[in-house]
């Protein structure tokens, strides 16, 4: 009996071995069958074959031709959003001719584009489509492709006919949407791990891709204060000169500056921020900017710096030297703020390094040790009562799933709270403690995102509201709202979730904001890869407030601007906190 049972489990187990061996195969069968037609493109798996260090003012122009061309059939061409053209390597196949100095770029274009409409009639794919012009936050910028004197009259026409294409199914194109998802995916872009980094070619095709996303799928693109056709001018020889790894990885960083958005972030190859360029070693403290100076608020061990010190200089180099420095490579949405410039303004190659400080009028040359250690920028005031129970301070930075119903209940008759937006928030609360604090629901944001039958069109979504739902017989009861009155801290740590919680909330009937402006950056961040594995992101969607005024760059404005003093910073103090309870005692 028990041999039978042991012949019986083996018969299984080659039965299930034969099914699984049939079922590889069919799937891989099946998988070749479905293979998209640029997957199957092998051509330049291994080189583009361009190879070049020197370009004239002439052939620049002529790329960036290129670049823009190559970048509307991408997103407008039906057969490369279908998946049917592997269009990095159509960019290798035509850039050759292009270069050529006595080249009839117009014509070789015009070619070039006109030779993938085979079974393809463009007429029948056109599509009167449109979103109501009052909901358009941003256009394609386009134009160009209906200029006949910049592209010849046959370029024009070809391109003014891809324009009229409205396809909403992308998911095989390079840029591409899910269900009802209003994100842009850019899952589609090959990374090319294996990239040969004095490869010209490949050089130019993380610029021109780089430079197309902005162009077509950046919510904020006209209001980042850049010519975005001068920046792919004047980037096109900084890619060109270059033969090595580092030179390609430093200039796609100054590039993600231009964009100005902190929500910009820079992976290299080994999945390393951009910032470990700077240095494996930080100064263990942090930093405020009081005015142009940059003043120790925290130390985090003994290393010779004192709270309230002004730092003059990092070894031999002035920290506004540091600073713009870092500025060249970090991307930042306003000047005075952004995290990645706090993370890493203080970091050194060497473990010790002498500083130079202004202390007490007295300027100093302290030797400090590095440290390998993450810094922490968090403020570390726990939620608690202030003023004898009168005050409630919450810090969102430390808040779990409840808290705020909990928090309310308990601190209903205080005579205020305090919001201290300056720390990321650790939950969601824009809506939850919006119920306690707003007698009924009121528009606070308005969000744009990407029209996927058109891109490079934002168009507004249904305007987001916050605060007290309307009962069944419409009538609010002012028991229900909380009446003292609320303190919402924020500065420059105030970014994307933070900042939308202040926007939320200032449509409190009793709320003050306080402090210094938010960091302007808001609009859920998207990642996508450029040649040689290098990831990066960028804010995908647009967030304005419902008068349709930017938060990006501008940031949530204080209704009382407070900024620390030295002093207060030497003896300890939180000067934030310390004016939003005067103004609650004031009752002002």
């Amino acid at each position: 009996m028990i041999v039978q049972e042991k012949r019986y489990w083996r018969l299984v187990a080659l039965y299930c071995f034969i099914f699984i061996c049939l079922s590889l195969v069919g799937c891989s069968l099946k998988d070749n069958s479905q293979q998209l037609g640029r997957d199957k493109d092998h051509e330049f798996d291994h080189g583009s074959g361009i190879h070049f260090t020197i370009i004239s003012d002439k052939k620049i122009l002529d790329l960036a031709k290129l670049c823009k061309v190559w970048g509307v059939v991408k997103y407008y061409h039906p057969m490369v959003i279908a998946g049917d053209i592997n269009w990095d390597y159509e960019l290798f196949r035509v850039m050759p001719s292009i270069l050529e100095e006595d080249a009839d770029v117009n014509s070789i274009l015009y070619r070039w584009v006109s030779s993938f409409n085979k079974g393809v009639n463009i007429e029948d794919m056109q599509q009167h489509y449109q979103i109501p012009e009052d909901s358009i936050q941003l256009r394609p910028s386009t134009d160009w492709c209906r200029d006949e004197n910049y592209l010849g009259k046959d370029l024009s026409n070809e391109l003014s006919s891809l324009l009229d294409i409205r396809i909403l199914d992308r998911k095989n194109a390079y840029v591409s949407f899910k269900d009802d998802s209003p994100y842009q995916f850019f899952e589609n872009e090959n990374p090319y791990p294996n990239m040969k980094f004095d490869d010209t070619g490949y050089r130019l095709l993380g610029l021109f891709r780089y430079w197309n996303i902005i162009e077509y799928y950046y919510p904020y693109k006209e209001i980042m204060g850049e010519d975005w056709n001068q920046v792919l001018l004047e980037f096109i020889p900084e890619f060109i000169n270059g033969s090595d790894y580092e030179s390609y990885l430093m200039t796609i960083a100054e590039l993600t500056t231009r964009i100005h958005d902190s929500h910009v972030m820079l992976l290299d190859k080994s999945r390393n921020y951009i910032s470990k360029r700077f240095g494996i070693y930080r100064i263990p403290v942090t930093f405020v900017k009081i005015g142009d100076q940059i003043v120790v608020n925290k130390v985090f061990s003994s290393c010779g710096l004192e709270l309230g010190d002004i730092i003059l200089k990092v070894g031999n180099k002035d920290i506004n030297e540091i600073l713009e420095e870092r500025r060249k490579y970090i991307s930042q949405s306003r000047e005075d703020t952004g995290r990645l410039i706090y993370d890493d303004l203080l970091r050194l190659h060497e473990k010790n390094t002498d500083v130079t400080v202004l202390r007490d009028g007295k300027i100093l040359v302290v030797n400090v040790k590095g440290s390998q250690k993450d810094i922490n920028y968090r403020v570390e005031t726990k939620s608690q009562e202030m003023e004898n129970g009168e005050i409630y301070y919450i810090n969102v930075g430390f808040l779990k799933k409840g808290d705020i119903d909990k928090i309310m209940k308990r601190y209903w008759n205080t005579k205020g709270l305090i919001l201290d937006l300056r720390n990321y928030p650790s939950t969601p609360i824009v809506y939850e403690l919006a119920e306690y604090l707003i007698p009924t629901q009121k528009e606070f944001m308005r969000v744009s995102i990407p029209n996927r039958a058109v891109p490079g069109e934002f168009f507004y979504s249904i305007p987001f509201v916050s605060g007290k739902p309307k009962k069944e017989n419409n009538e609010i009861s002012n028991d229900d709202i909380y009446k003292g009155r609320l303190m919402i801290i924020i500065d420059e740590r105030t970014m994307s979730q933070g900042e939308t919680t202040a926007m939320s909330l200032r449509n409190a009937p009793n709320s003050v904001i306080i402090g210094k402006p938010s960091a302007g950056t808001n609009g859920d961040y998207r990642e996508f890869y450029l040649p040689g594995n290098i990831r990066t992101t960028m804010s995908g969607l647009g967030v304005f407030y419902p008068n349709k005024e930017s938060i990006q760059i501008v940031g949530v404005q204080p209704d009382v601007y407070v900024e620390p003093t030295i002093e207060g910073i030497k003896e300890g103090r939180d000067e934030f906190i310390e004016k939003a309870i005067e103004i609650i005692n004031e009752g002002i």
